[in-house]
């Protein structure tokens, strides 16, 4: 620095203005390495005298200063590095000023560097990093006051490597992340250049056990993380011949690490380097004589998920699958960080777990000797075999669309005895116990007596709602099927303050829409003329305009819509249309507009999750916009869909009909009066003029043509057992909001003495009515929010009423570091919805600082 750029910022030191209660300036110009004391006697300080301090003249100044001249300015030239012990100006250099002309001394003045010898050092080794101005605001903008040389290499190497400063793990993460070749990983070529390479590899050593790092190639530090991380919870006989990848010393550390980065945004190189390793060493195979309960503990490793799900498929596919284990899996594939990697086949997993945990639960079969205990069961429990079908379906498609192909095989393998267990024993077994008990009253009377009936919907729902003054909506979705319609219902109550409950009607034989449609309608008389179309009291009911008729017939005050062609309106217009109306028929058409065509049938499921969001939005639309309160959710018919194509001799034919077959579709005949079947199963017609057959079971007729996975027109309960939704819209007050499970800390004590340890929990309210499902991230955090621990995931879903049920628990291990006992440390608990629960913890634990920096 120049004479003059010294002398005018001496000279503006000077004139500034004095603090309050002080009358003169002393500054202590500090030059511990002598290089401006030749300059001293040049300098133009006007009314400013100088005082050069010698080693033998501290006490001579000290009398100058607080004795002998109380008046004058004064700057004090000190060339010492460091104060004597006995130091007699310490008191006056206390409450005088500091001046450092060095380039040395500004540059820690500008990054709140603490003046002492040793950081003086440390940033002389970064000249070249600091003299870009750029990089000191990025080191400014980390926001922290450097005291030792350990906390000013690592926010240097995070400025380097492109990541937020006080981590070390982040640099290690950016650094992998950028490739294992020296030469072209640009993050090393950054620190050799601009940083300190011995301070980094001090640091990987000391932190995570690597040695040599300098010397050995980056694929081995890699690895030697990766490894060591495994070992921390893979059994020690798995790494047996690696030891020269291991580290005790450094196994938490880097289990933390791993645990960093697979639940970052950057895990896609960790995935690569995962898989780069797997290949190299040859780990698939060592994985590969683990237990299938035991490779959870390999889940770091993209291999041991898919040995996980490859051995459960199979096990599925031999038939020796265990709810329990099936389940666990899925569990922990859900929680995993490579769960969206593996997303589809980790679903198919759960849900072949709980059909085969229901199948468990009714190991006996259905013996059910009445027809109302049958529609009890599958109307109160039944269904969710259906749900979980429609789930592991779905999650099939999309597994061997996105998943991973070398689990093909073995999903589709597992995926046959998923369909077996379906077809032969859930479809099977059910429908055999419901056509024996209901065979007689079909045949007799065309209905079950004891059951709800379709045929009663306006007289049993509508007319009570109009007679009380109010407006009855009524949504018509084809094909709704009942278990279809739970899910509906679970996010009506959820998502608004209404309520909602879920009743069941028998539907009309034959189970197709125009027969459905019509029996929703008002009316006497149901007839059928020469065509097969469907007459309510002699008027037609094809049509959306023929069934306004027909309901106005009973009430003037009636209209029929179309969802399709309300939804585009805008709010006057739809209002317009209802306007007086007290009762409104809305058609919604989509899960039956995919089934029915042989080209979509397949992605049926797909279409029962889109009819679920779009009748949440049309019912919001109708208690929102129409101010509705009375709404009523239904179907004309459910359907029954089988993946597995039927052979040839599982069908029958229309030739077992003796007399004139009218009319045929894949589950039901229509034959003219007096036709019989020895082997179909005869079912009245309201109208005498035909008679009605459908197959004893779940088998179809053949029919020329595609389309034989999606079905309906038979009497299966899923064809037959047509849903009610009952919502009543409570306008803003009422009920109480949908919530989300919360989770509560089951575990007493708030002290933690172990780097790893347990926190136990339970879910407050099982999942149902208005508690949705959460999945809740779980990490400790110290007192400036800095996470101080792994994270770890719960997923509170659990519907059990006992509370020993719905009990969790999550482990977790704290980063190496110092913790204080006087200190307080927080437990947060979140759902990135909701605020943030946190709790406060003591943390005592033996354990120093990390270690000790030499550089």
């Amino acid at each position: 620095m120049s004479v003059e750029k010294i002398q005018f910022a001496l000279r503006e030191l000077f004139a500034a203005p004095l603090p309050e209660f002080y009358r003169r300036r002393i500054v202590f110009w500090k030059d511990p390495a002598g290089e401006f004391e030749d300059l001293l006697e040049e300098l133009d300080l006007p009314g400013v005298k100088r005082l050069r301090l010698t080693e033998n003249g501290r006490f001579a100044a000290k009398m100058l200063l607080s004795h002998e001249d109380l008046d004058s300015d004064y700057l004090v030239y000190n060339p010492f590095t460091d104060p004597p012990q006995e130091d007699w100006l310490r008191d006056v250099a206390l409450y005088s000023e500091e001046f450092r002309a060095d380039l040395t001394s500004l540059r820690m003045a500008e990054l709140s560097i603490a003046d002492s010898p040793v950081m003086r050092k440390t940033v002389r080794l970064y000249k070249r990093f600091l003299d870009s101005q750029d990089r000191r605001k990025k080191l400014r903008a980390i926001g922290r006051d450097y005291q030792k040389p350990l906390d000013l290499h690592l926010d240097i190497l995070s400025v380097l490597a492109g990541c937020p400063g006080e981590d070390f793990r982040r640099v290690l993460i950016a650094l992998l992340s950028a490739g294992t070749e020296k030469e072209e990983n640009p993050v090393l070529q950054s620190i050799e250049k601009l940083g300190s390479p011995a301070a980094f590899w001090q640091m990987a050593e000391r932190y995570t056990g690597f040695q040599d790092g300098g010397e050995r190639p980056l694929a081995d530090l890699c690895a030697h993380i990766l490894l060591t991380a495994l070992s921390r919870t893979a059994p020690s006989s798995s790494l047996a011949g690696l030891e020269r990848f291991l580290s005790g010393a450094g196994k938490d550390y880097c289990h933390s690490l791993t645990a960093a980065w697979l639940a970052g945004e950057d895990s896609a190189g960790l995935w690569d380097l995962c898989r780069e390793l797997e290949d190299t060493l040859n780990l698939p195979a060592r994985f590969a004589k683990m237990e299938p309960e035991d490779l959870p503990a390999a889940g770091l490793f993209p291999a041991a998920h898919r040995l996980l799900l490859g051995r459960l498929f199979d096990r599925i596919a031999r038939g020796a699958a265990k709810a329990e284990p099936l389940l666990a899996a899925a569990g922990f594939g859900r929680t995993s960080g490579w769960y969206p990697r593996f997303r589809h086949e980790y679903d198919c997993l759960w849900a072949a777990g709980r059909m085969w945990e229901f199948c468990q639960q009714q190991r006996k079969g259905f013996h059910f000797a009445k027809v109302r205990e049958v529609w009890r069961f599958y109307t109160q429990t039944g269904w969710q075999v259906d749900t979980f079908y429609r789930c592991f379906r779905r999650s099939f498609v999309r597994a061997l669309q996105d998943g991973d192909p070398r689990l093909e095989d073995a999903l589709k393998q597992a995926a046959e005895a998923v369909e077996g267990l379906y077809q032969n024993w859930f479809l099977a077994g059910l429908t055999q116990s419901w056509t024996d008990a209901a065979a007689g009253e079909w045949a007799k009377l065309g209905y079950l007596a004891d059951l709800p009936r379709q045929r009663r919907f306006y007289e049993h729902y509508v007319q009570p709602v109009t007679k009380r003054g109010s407006r009855a909506f009524v949504i018509i979705s084809d094909a709704l099927r009942y278990e279809v319609a739970v899910q509906l219902r679970d996010a009506i109550t959820r998502e608004t303050r209404d309520t909602a409950s879920l009743e069941a009607v028998q539907g009309i034989f034959p189970t197709v829409t125009r027969f459905g449609m019509a029996a929703l309608l008002p009316g006497q008389l149901l007839t059928a003329d020469d065509r097969l179309e469907v007459l309510v009291d002699g008027l037609p009911t094809r049509s959306t305009p023929e069934r306004e008729a027909v309901l106005q017939k009973h009430n003037p005050k009636s209209a029929a819509l179309r969802c399709d062609s309300l939804l585009p309106m805008k709010r006057p217009q739809r209002r317009e249309l209802v306007s007086g109306k007290e009762v409104v028929y809305l058609y919604h058409n989509t899960i039956d507009a995919i089934g029915d065509k042989p080209a979509t049938e397949s992605k049926v499921f797909e279409a029962c999750e889109d009819a679920v969001r779009e009748l949440l939005a049309i019912y919001r639309m109708v208690a929102g916009d129409f101010q509705a309160t009375d709404i009523f959710i239904t179907a004309d018919h459910g359907f029954l869909y089988t993946a597995r194509p039927l052979a040839q001799g599982e069908k029958v034919g229309k030739e077992l009909v003796d007399g004139t077959v009218r009319e045929s579709g894949r589950r039901y005949i229509i034959a003219g009066p007096g036709a019989v079947s020895a082997r179909l199963l005869p079912i009245r017609l309201e109208d005498n003029s035909y008679s009605g057959f459908t197959p004893r079971n779940a088998s179809r007729i053949r029919i020329p043509g595609g389309g034989e996975h999606y079905v309906h027109g038979g009497t299966t309960l899923q064809e037959m057992a047509v849903p009610v939704l009952v919502c009543k819209h409570q306008r803003g007050k009422g009920s109480r909001e949908a919530e989300n499970a919360r989770l509560v800390i089951l575990s007493e004590t708030r002290r933690i003495a172990n780097m790893a340890f347990r926190v136990d929990f339970y879910q407050r309210q099982p999942v149902g009515d208005k508690v949705r499902p959460c999945t809740y991230t779980l990490y400790f955090e110290d007192e400036e929010g800095k996470e101080i621990s792994d994270r770890q995931q719960i997923i509170a879903d659990r519907e059990g009423e006992s509370a020993t049920q719905r009990e969790f628990y999550a482990r977790f291990r704290l980063h190496p570091g110092p913790y204080d006992r006087q200190k307080t440390y927080r437990l947060v608990v979140t759902n990135g919805i909701d605020l943030p629960e946190k709790t406060d913890y003591v943390i005592d634990v033996a354990f120093g600082d990390d270690f000790g920096f030499d550089l």
